[in-house]
């Protein structure tokens, strides 16, 4: 980690922001060595900041300038090769924002150079941090799908690009199977979007593509206003059966993973494995509420990974992955 002034006072600020969100992903960071967590930390709070941009209670046009000016901002700072004391703000954003519901040029100046040392030390290439703002712009614009592939690049942009930049940080083997660490990112975000059916409706989007849930007679009304019906049981079942076969994709990760990051990887594959097949128990579920884990199977999922010999007997791979069917020789008919 850079040792100057301005980075080191970064990595403070990145560690308050990632405290005070209460995350249960800050608190899988510990399972990392401090470098390495301190880093999770930088990616973290931009992420959060990334994502406020985008949530926040200001007109579609100006929340898409302020993170147009984010991503030119962190462009800047990530592609320059400038002194790791100067922080470069874009043209087009008030010298003063600190009156602004987000403290844009606060943001920036605390967050970077932290970023900013991490992408250096870890190598990851700075295409993933911009991925992550392109996915938050193109929430703005587009709160539908009509196909399966606009909805995996949507993805890709708002879960793969940073579950890419995290496997920099956990550090890997080459090759990195690059395919299954994609895959990994839209099986989690896949699991998100099913868990967030009934909260998305009564915000009006819908991201489940159309071409699959026409095919089951539906109409984007009948995911606008849910009903438990079984069109929409079917629905949730075919999607489940394709996140599965996502997170099995997604665990492959795990042979080149170095062995400090794996109780992470390992936590947060669980942990929404885990969420999918709760959501595979009751699929109607989801048009009423937003599925969770129970308090204890949460602990559980923590204290397995924080305990080292605990974590050293959990099945590899999980019993969630399918397994090959073993091949049956069979005599021809006589």
């Amino acid at each position: 980690m850079s040792s100057n002034k301005q980075t080191l006072t970064s990595y403070r600020h990145v560690r308050r922001i990632s405290r005070r969100s209460g995350s249960n992903f800050y608190r899988s960071f510990w399972l990392l060595p401090k470098t390495k967590r301190d880093s999770m930390c930088a990616l973290y709070a931009f992420a959060r900041v990334t994502d406020d941009l985008g949530d926040c209670d200001q007109p579609t046009a100006l929340r898409t300038q302020w993170l147009n000016w984010w991503r030119q901002t962190t462009a800047l700072n990530l592609i320059q090769q400038s002194s790791p004391q100067h922080i470069t703000l874009a043209p087009g954003i008030a010298e003063d924002t600190s009156a602004w519901p987000i403290d844009l040029n606060r943001h920036a100046r605390e967050i970077l150079p932290a970023l900013r040392d991490t992408v250096d030390r870890f190598e990851i290439p700075s295409r993933y941090l911009l991925e992550i703002i392109d996915g938050v712009l193109a929430d703005q614009q587009k709160t539908r799908f009509d196909t399966y592939e606009q909805l995996e690049h949507y993805c890709y942009l708002v879960a793969s690009a940073v579950g890419l930049a995290c496997l920099h940080i956990w550090e890997f083997r080459e090759p990195l199977p690059t395919d299954a660490a994609i895959d990994c990112g839209l099986a989690f975000q896949l699991t998100n979007i099913l868990r967030d059916i009934s909260e998305d409706a009564r915000r009006g989007r819908i991201y489940l593509p159309r071409q699959h849930y026409e095919q089951h007679g539906m109409c984007e009304d009948d995911l606008l206003k849910p009903r438990a019906d079984d069109r929409l049981r079917c629905l949730i079942d075919d999607e489940i059966n394709r996140a599965e076969r996502l997170f099995n994709s997604g665990w492959r990760v795990w042979d080149s993973l170095s062995d400090d990051g794996r109780p992470m990887f390992s936590m947060m594959w669980r942990t929404y494995r885990r969420l999918l097949s709760r959501i595979a128990e009751d699929p109607r579920a989801v048009a009423t509420k937003r599925v969770r884990l129970s308090a204890s199977e949460k602990l559980g999922l923590v204290s397995r990974h924080f305990i080292s010999p605990i974590f050293r007997r959990l099945p590899v791979p999980p019993i969630e992955v399918a397994r090959p069917k073993p091949h049956i020789e069979t005599s021809p008919p006589k």
